[in-house]
């Protein structure tokens, strides 16, 4: 198989050890293939204690992994590029800890990867179901693309293009298929774009004439709302002027290839603004 699988975990807890369980189970038990692909966990500076549990869990599956520990930044972001530069395969795609996989994902998309009519697709986005902690689906992700009022590639339904991505912000990566070559050639994830990290890659992605294709199948299932997490803080804590600064500045800096400093000046005046209030 011709997929790669990078995990990026930046904390452990009962909880985490958990839902990294159940996300290799959803590797392990893949329908439709006899082999399973590469996984790459890459962990936080200051887990090294838990190497130990993360590889015991990993054989109780018959699942190899390969570990690195990411000694600079521990952002999402960055733990996704160091992953990426140890890749050996053609594709790789990104499982959180607190995700999964349907069991036909690797089939499926497997299948696309060694189509002949698919060849030039740099990017396949699955159809992501959104869930809360209590497992219950919330919405669909990504699926936008096979609406009308979205059509991309060439009038041809399932391809995202630059008008649909401004006209609906809300796509997902994790879980996508990424060609690895590409994607290492095009700086990887901007360790200094906040919040819209996932928007500012896509964007560049089309600005780059890359091709985005959504396969119309739900491939992955994301814990969207899990108590504690980066977007969970984010969603609770950020104004509408400061998301406006985020998606402003990802369009901004999706023409450039180089993760560069961000301005936060206008960002600093937007919360100098807020009213204050006191608790």
């Amino acid at each position: 198989m011709d997929i790669s699988v990078i995990i990026p975990i930046h904390e452990w807890n009962d909880k985490v050890e958990k839902l990294y369980n159940k996300a290799l189970e959803t590797i392990s038990k893949q329908d439709g293939v006899e082999d399973r692909p590469q996984v790459i966990v890459v962990y936080a500076a200051g887990l090294e204690s838990n190497e130990d549990f993360m590889k015991e869990i990993s054989e109780s599956r018959e699942i190899e992994i390969s570990y690195l520990k990411n000694e600079g930044n521990t952002d999402f972001q960055s733990q996704i590029n160091l992953g990426a530069k140890s890749v050996e395969t053609r594709f790789f795609s990104i499982l959180e800890y607190d995700d999964e996989y349907s069991l036909t994902y690797f089939k499926i998309m497997n299948s696309y990867i060694t189509s002949p009519e698919f060849k030039t697709i740099e990017l396949f986005l699955p159809i992501v179901v959104e869930t809360n902690d209590q497992d219950q689906a919330l919405k669909l992700t990504n699926e936008t693309v096979w609406s009308k009022q979205f059509v991309g590639e060439n009038g041809t339904m399932g391809y995202l293009n630059a008008q649909g991505l401004n006209q609906y912000t809300d796509f997902k990566i994790c879980g996508a298929l990424i060609k690895t070559d590409e994607f290492n050639e095009a700086g990887g994830l901007k360790s200094n774009i906040k919040l819209t990290f996932q928007y500012e890659f896509l964007l560049r992605y089309l600005n780059n004439a890359s091709k985005i294709y959504t396969v119309p199948k739900i491939g992955y299932k994301h814990l969207t709302i899990r108590e504690g997490s980066l977007f969970d803080v984010l969603g609770k804590t950020l104004t509408l002027e400061e998301r406006s600064f985020w998606f402003n500045t990802a369009k901004k800096e999706a023409n450039f290839f180089n993760d560069r400093p961000i301005d936060l000046s206008t960002l600093n005046k937007v919360q100098a603004d807020q009213p204050q209030v006191n608790v």
